[in-house]
């Protein structure tokens, strides 16, 4: 009754479409947990063994309770939970269960009246996965019994040899599939035997269970037959090794008698191809058949070779058996009782056949070489050996140019990082410079300006002074001595004007000059970058310069030739000067964009290795670290909470608290921060003790409760204001900072030598 009722209860998971189909396996790894008190007693008297089942009832139940959470889980973290495959995971449990069964010597008879134990065995676990697979086709379902019973007419038919496994040269086929592949070893069949029982969705149940027949087959009878095959060669090997008989090497036979014909004035007979069929198809697996022939034609003798590896000679040992079990042999032959037999006779080759005249000796001394069973064995273990040296001489090479590379890799990371420190100081230097530079350019720019402004304006007013003058002295008939000496100290005070323009521009060259001498000093200890910068800006200047020049020359009368020939060259150096200005200033842009492109890299690195960390599950005492940023510490409100000793619905109310202060840092639209200035134009941002939530948190929590708050606010401010949530970033935990790329990198380098000395160990 009970094995009709696990099975009627099996047949209805199985058709029952509200179960999901790994559900309905679970079935079978439910049913020994479901062992009772009242039922044990019950049985009680019919075995004295259940008084270990009793016993072990708990701990039975715990297996039990974990095998199915452990296919839960695999169950939840399949993308597909319809995927067949995942059925076979009882397949393990199955074999992990009954061993434990028999650790504790239960008795398998009395255990089956409470529970179908054939429900646990592998093929009621195949049945039902394919059984779920069928319905998903819509299929008509097989019962267990019909599925059995197809797989063991299958067994039957192939055992009793009604249906044969082809063996032609060691080549195997299914005998099911007409059209598929050829196989030359077992193991290959096999595989795919079980591949088409368990895994073909276009297969039929039928088919499937003659395929399960195949493989029981296979690993059964015909396991069986190979290892008697190989027993065979080795005791023909040591009784030969007993003898110490030389014998030719690699393995070759004699054979004589194969019957010819004369024709046409020679003998002729039957091709080695059909003699090495022949003997292939009897199962000895010759590698090649030599015919014999002498001038007069076919001489009626055969050199049969089996190679040079010892299943050959096992080979060529049940070759010549055969012959001599029938008195076919090298004694017979050359006793003479061959005279009026037309049978073959065979041979192992000795010393006696490769010291004879004639063909077969010709042919054995050309061929092969006189070896005892030992000398092969030796000459075998001395190629082992040598092999075995040469391996290990290449792995101390390998290992020897590995540690080489580690070394190259270590000091390459030194020096990476120690151009990429100095990379960081002269950048920083260089940028304090640049603000330097450009506050004091402005500076002097604006005097220029000034300059430049009040002499345009004096110039001006002369201009329209000696213009006004101009226009009397034409307006006169005659000019006086006096107003002629009076226009005359007015174009020498012009010339001095001019004089005193050009001390200024003077002045103006030796201040750049200086400036130049200072700024040549920083060059030396910056890059190629800041010598193009200041070339832009002295070329800049001179621009100006010229520009200010110009200005004074337009000003000058056109009678002085001179001069205006001195604003021409001016004019042409100004132009020149603003072409070079304006590669400087393209040069300038590129090495700026060349450095930005630079610290994005090094961003991008930083970005890879916090990703990599993340996957790492080092030890909680490495001082390198994934930390997430603006996260709620949860360890003070639970200090908090174990001090006041608090009750069940007390202690969920702390939980809540904590979820409650985790959505209010979340909270873009709560800012509890204020500005204050900590410097000369320079402002901080820190937490509003004022703010109402805050001077709440701080008057009825521990300070340490606050202190988590406030750090997680801070936190969240500087690196993500914004989105209000936590980000990861790289950190030292010994220091409680930010950790360096270098850092990083060392520390990823250094769980990496340990895990590889680990492996190895």
């Amino acid at each position: 009754m009970g094995r009709t009722h696990n099975r009627f209860n099996a047949i209805t998971i199985y058709r029952d479409r509200s179960f999901n189909h790994h559900m309905r396996l679970s079935f079978f790894v439910q049913i020994p947990s479901k062992f009772t008190e009242s039922r044990i007693n019950n049985l009680w008297l019919h075995s004295t063994n259940l008084r270990s089942l009793k016993s072990a009832l708990p701990f039975l139940q715990k297996v039990c309770s974990s095998l199915i959470d452990s296919f839960l889980i695999t169950n939840a973290k399949s993308k597909n939970p319809n995927d067949p495959n995942l059925g076979f995971l009882f397949l393990h449990f199955e074999s992990f269960y009954f061993k434990l069964l028999q650790t504790l010597s239960f008795d398998y008879d009395v255990i089956s009246f409470v529970v179908d134990r054939r429900s646990f065995h592998r093929s009621k676990i195949e049945f039902a996965i394919r059984c779920m697979v069928t319905e998903q086709r819509g299929e008509t379902i097989f019962t267990d019994l019909e599925f059995e019973e197809y797989k063991n007419t299958s067994y039957k038919e192939l055992k009793e040899g009604h249906i044969n496994v082809k063996f032609l040269e060691k080549i195997l086929k299914c005998p099911y599939c007409p059209e598929s592949r050829e196989y030359t070893y077992m193991e290959d069949l096999c595989r795919y035997a079980s591949r088409i029982a368990r895994e073909s969705r276009s297969s039929g149940l039928k088919e499937k269970a003659k395929h399960m027949g195949l493989e029981e087959f296979l690993e059964r009878e015909f396991d069986t037959k190979i290892k008697d095959l190989e027993s065979t060669s080795k005791s023909d090997i040591s009784r030969h090794t007993n003898r110490e008989e030389p014998v030719v090497w690699p393995w070759m036979c004699v054979v004589a008698n194969i019957p010819v014909e004369y024709k046409n004035g020679r003998y002729t007979g039957d091709s080695g191809k059909k003699l090495k069929d022949e003997w292939i198809n009897q199962g000895y697996n010759p590698k090649k058949v030599h015919l014999l022939w002498s001038w007069k034609g076919h001489s009626g003798f055969a050199v049969v070779e089996f190679g040079k590896e010892w299943s050959g000679f096992g080979y060529a040992m049940m070759f010549v058996k055969a012959f001599e079990v029938n008195k076919h042999g090298r004694k017979d032959w050359y006793n003479g009782k061959s005279r009026n037999d037309t049978n073959l006779y065979a041979w192992i080759a000795r010393d006696e056949d490769y010291n004879s005249n004639g063909l077969v000796g010709d042919y054995l001394r050309k061929h092969g070489d006189l070896k005892t069973v030992s000398e092969v064995e030796k000459e075998d273990e001395v190629k082992n050996s040598k092999l075995l040296m040469g391996l290990k001489t290449m792995l101390e090479e390998k290992n020897k140019r590995s540690e080489e590379i580690q070394t190259e890799i270590s000091k390459t990371d030194s020096h990476m990082y120690f151009v990429m420190k100095q990379k960081e100081v002269m950048i920083e230097n260089f940028n304090v410079m640049i603000e330097n530079y450009n506050r004091e350019h402005k500076t002097m720019q604006e005097k220029v300006n000034e300059q430049l402004k009040k002499i345009s304006i004096e110039h001006e007013h002369s201009k329209l002074q000696l213009e006004e003058h101009e226009k009397e002295l034409r307006a006169r008939e005659a000019l006086n001595e006096s107003e002629q000496k009076k226009l005359d100290n007015e174009k020498k005070m012009n010339e001095l004007a001019i004089l005193e323009q050009k001390k200024a521009d003077e002045r103006m060259l030796k201040l750049a000059d200086d400036q130049k001498r200072e700024k040549e000093k920083l060059h030396q200890k910056i890059i190629d970058l800041q010598k193009k910068l200041d070339d832009k800006q002295r070329f800049e200047l001179e621009i100006k310069q010229m520009e200010g020049a110009m200005e004074v020359m337009k000003h000058m009368t056109h009678e002085d030739v001179e001069a205006k020939k001195k604003f021409e060259s001016i004019k042409e150096d100004l132009k020149e000067k603003e072409e070079e200005y304006e590669g400087l200033e393209e040069l300038s842009q590129a090495l700026i964009i060349k450095e930005r492109l630079s610290n994005d890299e090094l961003q991008d690195a930083r970005k890879e290795l916090i990703s990599g960390m993340k996957e790492i599950h080092g030890s909680g005492r490495a001082h390198i670290g994934i930390k997430r940023m603006g996260e709620l510490d949860a360890n003070p409100f639970i200090i908090a909470a174990k001090k006041r000793c608090l009750s069940e619905k007390e202690a969920e109310d702390a939980v809540k608290f904590v979820s409650m202060w985790e959505d209010h840092l979340r909270d873009p639209n709560w800012h509890p921060f204020k500005v204050i200035i900590i410097g000369e134009g320079e402002c901080k941002e820190i937490v509003n003790e004022e703010d109402e939530k805050i001077s709440m948190l701080k008057s009825e929590c521990d300070e340490d409760v606050y202190n988590a708050v406030v750090s997680a606010l801070n936190e969240l401010n500087e690196y993500n204001p914004s989105g209000r949530y936590p980000l990861p970033e790289l950190w030292n935990k010994k220091d409680n900072r930010k950790a360096t790329l270098k850092e990083g990198v060392e520390f990823l380098l250094k769980q990496w030598k340990i895990h590889k000395q680990k492996k190895r160990g």
